[in-house]
C-alpha cells in the first residue's frame, strides 16, 4: 500500500451551544435540493431517515427557523424544498468553507512543504 502524502484537513462547523451547521447538514440540504425529499437525501448519505430528521430538527431548533419546507401527500406524493434562509445559509457556508480551505492550503504549503519537512527529518531529537 502506498503511503499517503502529508496533508491537512479542515472541517468548518458553525456552532451555538451545539453544532448548528456543518458538512452533514450541508450535504443533507444539498440532497433535499437534488431529490426533493429528506428521505432521498438520507438514502444518498447511507443515513437512516430518522437520523436525518433528528439532524434537521436539531439544526432548525438552533437557527430558530425551518430549513426545509415540507409538503405532504397529494396525487404526486409529498416533497420537500429548502427555505430561503436555508439557501442563503448553504451558499454562505459553501463560500466560507472554500475560503477557509484556500487559507489552510496556503498555510500548510508554507509550514509543511517538502523543504520544511526535509529540515525536520534531518534534525536531531
Amino acid at each position: 500500500m502506498a503511503e499517503e502524502k502529508l496533508h491537512c484537513k479542515v472541517t468548518l462547523c458553525l456552532m451555538g451551544d451545539k453544532r448548528a451547521f456543518g458538512p452533514g447538514v450541508a450535504e443533507l440540504l444539498e440532497g433535499v435540493r437534488r431529490h426533493g425529499s429528506l428521505q432521498g437525501a438520507a438514502r444518498d448519505m447511507a443515513m437512516s431517515y430518522s437520523k436525518a430528521w433528528t439532524v434537521m430538527r436539531n439544526a432548525e431548533e438552533i437557527w430558530g427557523f425551518p430549513l426545509i419546507r415540507r409538503y405532504v401527500g397529494g396525487k404526486d406524493g409529498g416533497r420537500s424544498v429548502l427555505t430561503k434562509q436555508a439557501e442563503i445559509i448553504l451558499e454562505r457556508y459553501e463560500e466560507m468553507n472554500e475560503a477557509l480551505h484556500d487559507v489552510a492550503d496556503r498555510q500548510f504549503r508554507q509550514w509543511f512543504n517538502d523543504e520544511e519537512l526535509h529540515k525536520l527529518q534531518k534534525m536531531e531529537g
